[in-house]
Formats: structure tokens, sequence, C-alpha cells
């Protein structure tokens, strides 16, 4: 993949650092504050999309009719397949 630049890293560290969907306004302040760059809304909503399409960040589009909503948050990690399977149909207490 290729390198990000500085304030792309600094979305993405942002992102991968919040539980949960990402507050828009709260990450260009941040990321802002952190790298000393300021750009406008719509620049930082592209490196976003940006993040989502390369399947860095996890993006969603949530749709009523023409009301359209695009959430982003760190890409959620498989932990059920870390875990051992469980052998036979035994209850909560092992019996």
């Amino acid at each position: 993949m290729i390198e990000l630049g500085p304030v792309s890293e600094a979305i993405l560290d942002y992102v991968n650092s919040a539980f949960g969907p990402i507050v828009f306004f709260k990450m260009i302040y941040e990321v802002a504050r952190t790298t000393g760059v300021s750009h406008t809304n719509n620049w930082y909503f592209r490196r976003l999309v940006a993040l989502a399409l390369e399947g860095r960040i996890e993006g969603r589009v949530y749709r009523t009719g023409d009301k359209v909503t695009v959430r982003f948050r760190r890409l959620q990690e498989a932990f059920m397949d870390d875990l051992p399977e469980i052998e036979g149909n035994r209850g909560p207490l092992g019996g």
C-alpha cells in the first residue's frame, strides 16, 4: 500500500484510537492540533473516504431517501476467530 502523508496518518491514528463511530469535527480539531496543519471540512472528508476505500478504516453509508449519512470507524477485529471452539453441547455450567 502507498505510504500516507502526515495528515492522513494522523487521521488514521485518530480513527484507530476511537471507540465507535468518530465525531467528524472533533477529529478535525484533534488532527489539526496534532499536525499543525488546517484544511477545509471537505478536504478531511475526502481523506476519510479514501482511507475507507483503501480498506484502512470502515465506512458505512446510511440512506433514507435523499438523506445520506456516512459513519467511519476503525476496522473491527475478528475476535471470534481467536476463540477456541467449544466441543459438545454443554450448558452454561458445564453440565
